[in-house]
């Protein structure tokens, strides 16, 4: 079996270094957080979960064919990030993408409808893309409360916090592998 997730990778060298002085300010407010490592930093488009290695060649297959060759069709697309936000109480810190959203809702639904189609993956229960980049997690058990409150004030204040460029042209199938230190994501490519 693969862990894996089909994904769009963040590349754009100054908006990661944007991103990773920000993580560490996260960092020393709550030493616990877990912050995604620069090489990681991705929009997922849908998590698959563990799948039957045959599988992963036909999942890569209608990628490259339906996806990446007929909607992006060697077109490189222009989005933004700016602004930090949270989800689940701040379990989750992310920072929003700006840009042509409905073409990424576009290829989320296409990638859904093939791999149902084709191959009966289930489609995700949530059916909008809410774009965002997830920075770190930070579980309930490990919160400082003591400084809590200061995490809180520096996400408020950085809604509109400019990170930079994120270009798009292709989505990927990656595998996640999971280690006491952390994922490990390789690309999966047949």
């Amino acid at each position: 079996m693969l862990r894996s997730f089909i994904a769009i990778e963040l590349k754009d060298k100054e908006t990661i270094e944007k991103i990773n002085t920000f993580s560490q300010r996260l960092k020393q407010n709550q030493p616990k957080i877990k912050i995604v490592e620069p090489e990681n930093l991705h929009i997922t488009m849908k998590f698959l979960g563990n799948i039957p290695e045959p599988l992963a060649p036909k999942i890569y297959a209608i990628l490259q064919k339906e996806i990446n060759e007929k909607l992006f069709q060697g077109k490189t697309l222009k989005y933004h990030l700016k602004g930090v936000g949270q989800f689940n109480r701040f379990s989750v810190l992310w920072i929003k993408l700006i840009g042509n959203i409905q073409f990424l809702q576009n290829i989320k639904d296409s990638t859904e409808d093939f791999l149902f189609d084709k191959l009966k993956i289930e489609r995700d229960k949530r059916t909008k893309f809410k774009p965002h980049l997830t920075i770190g997690r930070l579980k309930k058990g490990k919160i400082n409360y003591k400084t809590f409150d200061t995490l809180k004030n520096l996400i408020n204040e950085n809604r509109d916090l400019e990170f930079g460029d994120f270009n798009i042209n292709q989505v990927k199938l990656k595998k996640s592998q999971l280690t006491p230190k952390g994922p490990i994501y390789s690309d999966l490519v047949y």
